[in-house]
């Protein structure tokens, strides 16, 4: 047997041993831990003893989940012959399970003996992985049909309405509901993201008797809905809330796009309407080895942009290259651009920056400060914009890790925060640089961080918006980027990414709107990577402003403010605004360029590439680096 195997009863509080289906058949729960061991590859197959008592019409039914909760969730139906079908977060897809990547996972088995089949009716279990109770399958799915039915006793149901304020129309919005451990519950029926899920405005979730609490969200411009109920005897509990606005910054002409998510062309209309984001994609292709993910295109049936009502577009044309230095996204690719195979280790993945760089219209895109390929596509000359806000930012805290890339300094940027500091620091060194790229934002959802929309860039759009003019706005810095804050921003009279032009001497006063769920309690004016001002939330409320900003020489300044949300680091920055002075057009500082000079010598240290020529190639593109920082550095 390939797998370790060890099996429980699930708790027999809710899952008695003597419940049966209608008909007489039975319903088997186990939950057990499954390891995938990379060595094996293609012939690692699930075993399980239950197997060989399955006869024509039984079913079984998997629902796996990475131990470190990273991944998404895994729905596995099978019958006597083997796997049939896979279900990613509900949605079918081509394959089998030898292509998950390595590690533990836990699983639930359950097994429907002689299960009847029933044309049409919705095939319905209950579930109780890691002590939540949620439907499991909820397809339709033709060959299965038939419903189990559940007892009353310890069982009820929740039904939630929400409605917006402004119109009584339904609300599409996002919805966190625990049980009294904290564990999160689902409506199954709902596209989810670790602990939320998101629903058109209804949901119901079937639950054990308890106490619960939840918590509805829409975007960043809709106050929250919170409140408590009990499931007891068996009923049904109605929620029904009305959710209102605080703020409508699409009317400012400010709209928003997440730039790194996983979702499926089929949920991400929804996602995008309950999170007011403008601009999202679809990945076209996802390179990552260890995931046993390929060059192989999708979506080729789906045209390359599609718009949706409200001006909403996702981009179907989108690459992920996804490896051990760094990744990168490239928007607007062309459809017959030919994807050439890479391993985790090579190329460097600023080979796919210069050549996919080099094709006009395509947008390239890095998605975290610190991996090690980022001296190198810096030098590049080809990235468009950088996350400045990732997937270390997430909704209930901070994935306070560098991964596999360049460590911090725990010193300097010590727990929990370090590093989303350390982050935003990087970035600050990019632009004493004297590069100039726009920050923007991507949440990962539902992969590594989320939930969808978490973390965003907004631009500023003047007139209609249309996705050229968009992309066009972030190409000139007119943006904030934001997790939670809505910061609306001019500088004698300019957006962010205005550069002012002087002989001598510059004054440059600042306003700004500011509007945030979360309680603010810094505004602070960045001016060359320092905090040069700063003012309390309540100040600026009382009527106070931030002083002008003095300039005698070029440099750049942005406007950041600070939250003291308990669970996350909850922030907003400003696009930066430029000042040029005199011949010498940008702010150089030589310890920064140092920083990124050092960085790329220690990178050029780390090929791990496997053949010869493979490493030649990297050596390369090292040596390349070095120099590019070397004479920046000299000058």
């Amino acid at each position: 047997m390939v797998s370790d195997y060890e099996s429980e009863v699930l708790d027999k509080r809710i899952f008695t041993s003597d419940w049966k289906l209608p008909d007489g058949k039975s319903l088997v729960w186990k939950k057990a831990v499954y390891k995938i061991d990379p060595a094996l590859g293609n012939k690692q197959r699930m075993i399980f003893p239950e197997i060989q008592s399955l006869e024509t019409g039984d079913v079984m039914v998997f629902h796996m989940k990475m131990k470190n909760d990273m991944q998404q969730h895994l729905r596995f139906i099978g019958d006597m012959k083997g796997i049939k079908s896979i279900f990613i977060d509900g949605k079918a897809i081509p394959g089998d399970h030898s292509n998950l990547p390595a590690g533990e996972y836990d699983l639930l088995l359950v097994y429907i003996h002689k299960q009847t089949h029933k044309e049409g009716i919705p095939f319905t279990i209950a579930s109780a992985l890691s002590g939540k109770v949620l439907p499991l399958l909820k397809f339709g799915l033709p060959e299965m049909g038939g419903q189990i039915e559940l007892p009353a006793y310890g069982i009820g149901i929740v039904e939630f309405t929400v409605t917006n304020k402004q119109d009584g129309r339904p609300k599409p919005c996002r919805l966190y509901v625990y049980n009294e451990k904290g564990e999160p519950q689902y409506d199954d029926t709902c596209p989810d993201c670790f602990e939320t899920f998101t629903c058109a405005g209804s949901a119901k979730l079937i639950l054990p008797e308890g106490q619960y609490t939840y918590t509805i969200e829409s975007g960043k411009e809709f106050v929250n809905a919170e409140g408590v109920f009990e499931i007891k005897n068996g009923k049904t509990v109605e929620i029904n809330k009305v959710l209102g606005r605080f703020s409508n910054i699409n009317f400012d002409g400010w709209y928003a796009a997440d730039l790194h998510n996983h979702t499926t062309v089929e949920d991400t209309p929804l996602l995008m309407e309950s999170e007011n984001i403008h601009i999202a994609y679809v990945p076209w292709w996802w390179i990552n080895p260890p995931m046993g993910r390929t060059s192989e295109k999708t979506l080729l049936d789906i045209e390359p942009r599609v718009k949706l009502p409200n001006n909403r577009f996702i981009d179907t044309r989108v690459g992920e290259d996804e490896r051990w230095d760094a990744t990168l996204m490239f928007f607007g690719m062309p459809e017959d651009i030919e994807i050439p195979n890479a391993s985790w280790s090579s190329p460097p993945s600023v080979h796919f920056a210069k050549e996919f760089g080099a094709i006009d219209d395509v947008w390239v895109h890095l998605d975290h400060m610190f991996w090690w390929q980022t001296p190198a596509i810096l030098a590049s000359g080809e990235l468009d914009s950088i996350e400045v806000l990732n997937n270390n930012f997430v909704h209930g805290g901070v994935n306070d890790t560098e991964a596999w890339g360049k460590q911090r300094d725990m010193g300097k940027y010590p727990h929990p925060y370090g590093n989303a500091e350390y982050q935003q620091d990087v970035y600050f060194k990019i632009l004493n640089s004297g590069l100039r790229i726009p920050p923007a934002a991507g949440s990962a959802a539902c992969v590594g961080g989320g939930p969808f929309g978490y973390n965003r860039v907004y631009a500023h759009v003047e007139g209609e918006l249309t996705y050229e003019k968009w992309w066009q706005a972030l190409r000139e810095g007119k943006v904030f980027i934001t997790n939670g804050p809505l910061l609306r921003t001019k500088a004698n009279g300019q957006l962010p990414g205005h550069v002012f032009k002087a002989d001598g001497k510059l004054s440059i006063a600042t306003e700004l709107e500011l509007a945030a769920r979360d309680n603010i309690t810094e505004i602070q004016i960045i001016k060359n990577g320092e905090v040069i001002a700063s003012i309390s939330a309540k100040d600026w409320k009382s009527g106070k402003k931030l002083p002008d900003v003095e300039f005698d020489q070029s440099g750049w300044f942005l406007i950041r403010v600070l939250t003291d949300n308990a669970m996350s680091y909850r922030t907003a920055l400003t696009g930066p605004y430029y000042v040029e002075i005199g011949e010498n057009k940008s702010h150089i500082n030589a310890d920064d360029i140092k920083f990124f000079l050092n960085w790329a010598k220690e990178a050029a240290e780390q090929n791990i590439a496997p053949t010869e020529e493979e490493r030649a190639l990297f050596d390369n593109y090292s040596e390349e680096t070095i120099a590019f920082w070397e004479e920046l550095y000299g000058k």
